[in-house]
């Protein structure tokens, strides 16, 4: 997986049992266009804590142009922003 770090638009459930916030799908710019990905499937979701600040990463796994593709979602709770972080 290559590192990205790219800022991106999330729609994402959040649940009323408190638990982390889960993504749903996302949009990215790519050749000039605006691209929209429905996550498929969360592998496996870490809180992790850099510098003090608290995100979580995402493993998570999509069919996008026909091909299945796995990248890493990672949202940064004090901020409230969501970044591909990988793919």
């Amino acid at each position: 997986m290559k590192l990205l770090a790219k800022p991106i638009d999330a729609m994402v459930v959040f649940r009323s049992d408190g638990r982390h916030p889960r993504p749903y799908k996302f949009k990215i710019e790519e050749n000039g266009e605006m691209v929209t990905v429905k996550v498929d499937q969360i592998i496996h979701a870490t809180k992790t804590k850099v510098c003090g600040a608290e995100n979580i990463l995402y493993q998570c796994q999509s069919t996008i142009n026909g091909r299945e593709k796995r990248f890493e979602l990672k949202y940064f709770c004090s901020k409230c922003t969501w970044q591909l972080y990988k793919m």
